[in-house]
């Protein structure tokens, strides 16, 4: 057993090596096969023109104004939080009060138990009732106590000149001193009474505006009664989509519980976020393209409507607000990506993004490739020309001589002062190899 051991291991390394081998021997025949069945790239045929035949285009030269990629969160212009605002139970819910319902301006949607104000309406009502009665009362009352005053002062007159005569005739002999006191006793008595009587006819404005102030309270009292009639039954302020509905029958409803919020979707703004440096160009009416951050979402257009006065110092930002009229794409609270166009009536340099390759562009003159380093100011998207398929654009800060050949294609690795054949886009049919969306192949 000593003897075969070695032998055995041997032969275990001898086919683990043969089947190595044959591994290996297999890989690289793939590879040689892949290698001789590759495909042959089209290519411009130099035997006809001797040149690299090269899509071009002139820079388009057009009003574009800076764009400014941001993100925000869609709010509703028009919401309205809806509390109670009397101190009752939920005796009634109408048929639109839910998540999701529209409602319209004015439409019930709570009804509380309004027995205690229908009471409270009623006393304040018969205590008005009464007041009246005591003003009227009081009307009568001044009519007799201005008589009584007059009679009072009278019969004091009448009083005053008897004692007058008595003195006289006393001074005369005709009258003795008792019967003096006596008159002067009655005009004493006249005059009392035409103090209280006095008194009592004054007081009388007194007393009218005593009742009338109570009135007053009392008919206070009788409109809040039927103002918490009203407030008993909880309307929708305004037109929209119920957001919150948080009563339930039996429930207290205290003043200043959230009943309902209501939402109109219809108008939504969108506060935006941009550099500080933003406020020299951004103006208000400025559009605004906007998408939701969510699969297959489609653009919506909106406009530039408030610019908040100040910056923030510790963000460097600014704050715009959009708003977007009559859409459904932008539901309230959804974040959004925004891309705000400053409006500009100045021509500028614009030219496909993918002409433009490390700061440098590939421009023919006569017939010569030549490249230029270029300065790009911003980018943008959108589609700008019927010939070109490009959705993405560059805005140059430098300004190219007009009717300027650009090739389209900026990748490409062209030696300085190649002959080359410029191709307009658009004007003759095009190797794939130039296409814009053809594969680079090395």
């Amino acid at each position: 057993m000593t003897v075969q051991k070695p032998i055995v291991r041997v032969l275990r390394v001898f086919a683990q090596a043969t089947i190595s081998i044959v591994f290996i021997g297999v890989g690289i025949g793939i590879y040689y096969w892949l290698y001789e069945t590759r495909a042959t790239p089209s290519a411009s045929d130099p035997s006809t023109t001797g040149r690299l035949r090269l899509l071009v285009s002139e820079p388009l030269e057009q009003p574009v104004g800076r764009r400014f990629r941001a993100f925000g969160q869609v709010r509703a212009l028009n919401s309205a939080d809806v509390p109670a605002r009397v101190n009752a139970t939920v005796a009634q819910l109408h048929p639109n009060y839910r998540e999701g319902a529209t409602v319209a301006a004015g439409e019930a949607l709570v009804t509380l138990d309004d027995s205690d104000f229908k009471r409270q309406a009623t006393i304040a009502q018969e205590s008005l009732r009464s007041i009246e009665a005591l003003l009227t009362m009081l009307s009568r009352d001044e009519t007799t106590m201005q008589r009584a005053l007059e009679l009072a002062e009278e019969d004091a007159a009448l009083m005053t000149a008897d004692l007058t005569r008595v003195r006289e005739a006393l001074a005369n002999d005709a009258a003795i001193a008792r019967e003096v006191d006596r008159a002067r006793a009655n005009a004493i008595a006249s005059e009392r009474a035409v103090i209280a009587a006095r008194d009592a006819f004054e007081k009388i404005p007194l007393r009218r505006s005593a009742l009338l102030a109570d009135q007053a309270r009392q008919q206070a009292a009788c409109e809040l009664a039927q103002l918490s009639l009203e407030r008993a039954v909880i309307r929708a302020p305004m037109a929209g989509v119920i957001q919150t509905a948080e009563l339930d029958v039996g429930e207290l409803a205290a003043p200043g519980v959230l009943v309902a919020r209501v939402v109109d979707p219809s108008v939504v703004e969108i506060p935006v976020l941009l550099p500080a440096g933003a406020r020299s160009v951004v103006r208000i009416g400025d559009r605004v393209t906007v998408r939701a951050d969510r699969a297959a979402a489609a653009t919506v257009e909106a406009r530039i409507t408030r610019i908040a006065p100040e910056d923030n110092a510790t963000t460097r930002t600014m704050t715009v607000y959009a708003e977007a009229v009559g859409t459904t794409e932008l539901a309230p609270g959804a974040f959004v990506e925004a891309e705000v166009s400053a409006a500009s009536s100045d021509a500028r340099m614009v030219l496909p993004r993918r002409a433009v390759s490390g700061g440098r562009i590939i421009i023919i003159r006569d017939g010569i490739a030549h490249n230029l380093s270029v300065e790009v100011e911003f980018a943008f998207t959108g589609t700008l020309s019927p010939v070109l398929p490009d959705t993405e654009w560059v805005v140059l800060k430098n300004v190219l001589p007009p009717q300027t050949l650009v090739v389209l294609d900026g990748s490409r690795r062209i030696k300085e002062g190649a002959p080359v054949v410029a191709v307009r886009a658009g004007e003759e049919s095009i190797p794939s190899d130039l296409q814009p969306d053809a594969p680079k192949l090395k």
